[in-house]
């Protein structure tokens, strides 16, 4: 029987949609008993994501797994520099309540000298980013779990970013364009209806923050851990 869903659009491209992705992904599993079994694959800068993840979504006890970039990673933003990390009391936080983290290149990330091949990455890049600027991120969130055996080939993830959420079949890097075995983006729960950071031509900014604007980079306090967890947490060593 085939089932009616909807999309949830925002009309700005953009990391303050986060918390309507959350609100968005939460009306989801509420409504769709099917998808709570489904991993959760988060790209994060600095883990706000994840551990906001944790306190909105705690009623279905989800099985997040949080990818985010390789040390010495930068982007500059504005004349402003910002190297996205996981502070180490977040990640003490989530091995606690068993989120993983992969922290690692992301798949399309350009190789020294190899020219041919990032033109390639480029172009596919360019291609998932006609339908967000964060589509390409919850592309490669999604290879590189895979990548490093969180998923399974073929396995359903419900993949998130900033502004996007979508319901995706896991492939890895070296196979995700195959016919047989490759990814697939199956639905979109949420994305922004205006690409107002991917392509700023075609919308104006006039008056609003753009990414630029906003303050660096900031982690939200913790949530408490529950009693269950405080109990069995082992330190790390």
């Amino acid at each position: 029987m085939n089932k009616t869903t909807f999309i949830i659009y925002f009309e700005r491209e953009g990391r303050e949609n986060l918390t309507q992705v959350l609100r968005a992904l939460k009306k989801a599993l509420t409504k769709r008993p099917e998808l709570r079994s489904l991993k959760i694959v988060m790209l994060t800068a600095n883990g706000e994501g994840p551990a906001l993840a944790y306190a909105r979504l705690a009623d279905f006890e989800p099985h997040v797994i949080a990818v985010t970039f390789p040390p010495g990673y930068s982007v500059k933003r504005g004349e402003e520099i910002v190297k996205p990390e996981i502070p180490e009391k977040l990640r003490i936080f989530f091995q606690a309540v068993g989120f993983k983290i992969i922290t690692a290149r992301l798949p399309f990330d350009p190789i020294a000298n190899a020219d041919h091949h990032n033109a390639d990455m480029r172009l596919i890049q360019n291609v998932l980013r006609m339908f967000g600027g964060g589509f390409h991120l919850c592309v490669q969130a999604v290879l590189s779990a895979c990548d490093h055996g969180e998923l399974a080939l073929g396995e359903r993830v419900i993949a998130v970013t900033g502004d996007i959420a979508a319901i995706i079949t896991a492939s890895t890097t070296e196979k995700f364009l195959s016919a047989a075995e490759g990814l697939a983006i199956n639905e979109i729960l949420c994305k922004p209806r205006n690409l107002t950071l991917t392509r700023k031509e075609v919308a104006s900014t006039e008056g609003k923050p753009t990414i630029a604007e906003h303050p660096r980079d900031r982690v939200i306090d913790m949530p408490a851990l529950p009693e269950s967890k405080r109990a069995t947490k082992k330190p790390v060593g």
